[in-house]
């Protein structure tokens, strides 16, 4: 083989090397800079999720004492009348006896004792 033949196949050998590397080493700055992006998203995600658990953690309190309130109102109207499951103060439409219609003639509310009062609509 001569000598120039050999120098050609080994330029050719470098270069194609060369590029190989090139492009191993553009590779791994490509994976690097995703792989920095993703932890970046993995921090924010994780604090978000923190800030959320302390959203819900708030919320929970909120929903017991509305619910020990609830409790309370509801449990101020268990007599057997037209009040019972009904709130104190808070109105429906209803007939002259307390139930609750579609075609209604008064507007009932209970008072705090539970005792129902019925307003005829005029």
């Amino acid at each position: 083989m001569k000598p120039q033949t050999k120098n050609k196949i080994l330029i050719s050998v470098i270069v194609v090397l060369s590029i190989i590397l090139i492009y191993g080493v553009y590779t791994g700055f490509k994976v690097k800079t995703e792989l920095n992006n993703l932890n970046s998203q993995i921090v924010q995600l994780k604090d978000e999720k923190e800030s959320l658990q302390n959203k819900i953690t708030e919320l929970e309190s909120k929903n017991n004492l509305l619910t020990q309130d609830v409790a309370k109102i509801y449990k101020t109207c268990l007599t057997e009348n037209a009040c019972k499951g009904h709130y104190p103060s808070v109105s429906w439409y209803c007939n002259n006896v307390g139930d609750e219609v579609a075609d209604y003639s008064h507007i009932c509310v209970c008072d705090s004792s539970c005792n129902l009062n019925a307003t005829q609509v005029k």
